[in-house]
Parts: C-alpha cells; structure tokens; sequence
C-alpha cells in the first residue's frame, strides 16, 4: 500500500477515484463545505481515505462565518481538519487577517476534538507554527513544506510532519528540504489535481515517483522509506 497524506480527491471523477484507492491510501483535504461534504461521502464508500474538512484560505474571503457552522455538523465524520491554514504568498495581504480568524477557528477544533491539521502556509510558516504550537494541537501536517531549513527541527520537536510533494522531480526546493529531513516525519503528497509549472499535473500515482527520489536522497531503501511513510501516516491520522 501506497500513501499520500494530501490531495484534492473531491476534485476527480468517481472512476479516477476508485482506481486511485486500490493502491493509495489517501488523506483527502477539502476547500469548503461542498468539498467536505463529498470528502466525507467518499470516506464512506472506500476505507482508505481519510477524510478532512476544512476551508482553504485562498477561500476564506469568498465565503461567510455560516459557512463554519455548516462544517461545524461534519466534524464527527471527519478524521482530520484540511486544508486549512494562512497564506502570504498568493493571496492579497488584505485577506491576511481574515485567514487568521477562520484558522484559529480550525485550531481549536483540531485541538478540542483531537483531530489533526493539514496546513497550508506558503511564506507563513512561523506564523502557522506559533499558533499551532500554542494551541497545543497533537497533531499537524504543513504540507508541500517549502519553507526555511532551520525550522524543520522545531516542527520536529512539536511532533508534527512535513510532506514532500511530487513536483520533486523538478523542484530543487524540495529536494533540499527531504535532504534536510529526518525521515521520522516525512510523508509523500501529490496534492492532485494541481497543475504545477511546466504543465505537470499532480495525482496520487506519482507518491511512487517522488518515494523513489526521496529514497535516493536519502541513501535509503524504496522498502525502508515506505515503511517509514507506513508509520508516519498511521501515527500521525492513526488509521
């Protein structure tokens, strides 16, 4: 069994999806409440995929406060909270303070119902990590983490996890962060359907593609780094 602890799996077709789940076990993250609501209805159909709920903060601006109290009668079917999370770096500032609200929202929900978070947080991942951290939340993915080396161990010591996206194969950025990482807190993400530059389009399959690169990196096993993946993904969603 294959994982991928980050994709879009409301976004595929139904065919897609069952072909996807016969070898990945898959956390699916949400970017509001449509998306939550087909996420949980496709946990419920195949048993490998953990189901988040969420608002991304590319969304935050578009939807209202209501909005929180409609996810707010998912949380009992969910198994994680995601996407959710700040953004400095593709979003207008002016939205800044407006992730911040609905993100302590998310916090506190991960924090009161011992859910983990799946985080988005390019260029705010000191940010992410103060809040996080002082919430006291057991668990937390920052996903396709991207951000300075010299944080990587904090994040360690808080207990938390990095994912490594497929778009390894020609981001140099990623290859320096799984050089960096300890493997106790690496996990593999295609963050599918995104369209990454240079017209690659991420899907779960490729986790296999980018578990090799890590693994060469690594000077590791493909076996090896896959049974870290395996005890990483079980600690931190624990399936």
């Amino acid at each position: 069994m294959l994982y991928d602890a980050h994709t879009h799996l409301h976004e595929f077709l139904d065919s897609r999806i069952a072909e996807f789940v016969r070898e990945i076990t898959i956390t699916a993250v949400s970017d509001d409440y449509p998306s939550s609501k087909r996420t949980i209805d496709l946990a419920n159909t195949y048993e490998n995929i953990v189901p988040c709920i969420g608002i991304h903060p590319w969304n935050v601006d578009k939807v209202g406060l209501d909005e929180l109290k409609q996810l707010d009668k998912l949380i009992s079917e969910a198994r994680c909270i995601g996407e959710v999370g700040l953004d400095r770096r593709f979003v207008p500032p002016q939205t800044f303070s407006r992730q911040v609200e609905f993100f302590r929202v998310f916090v506190n929900w991960a924090r009161d119902y011992g859910l983990p978070l799946n985080i988005h947080a390019p260029d705010a991942w000191v940010d992410v990590l103060e809040i996080v951290r002082r919430a006291d939340v057991d668990g937390a993915l920052f996903h396709w983490y991207t951000g300075p080396l010299n944080l990587i161990q904090e994040i360690r010591d808080y207990g938390y996890y990095i994912s490594i996206n497929a778009a390894i194969k020609v981001q140099e950025k990623s290859r320096v962060v799984a050089r960096e990482t300890p493997l106790d807190m690496i996990l593999l993400e295609s963050d599918g359907p995104y369209e990454y530059r240079g017209g690659i389009t991420l899907e779960p399959p490729m986790v296999k593609e980018a578990a090799n690169i890590v693994a060469q990196l690594k000077g590791v096993g493909i076996d090896n780094l896959w049974e870290s993946i395996a005890n990483n993904f079980s600690r931190l969603f624990r399936v």
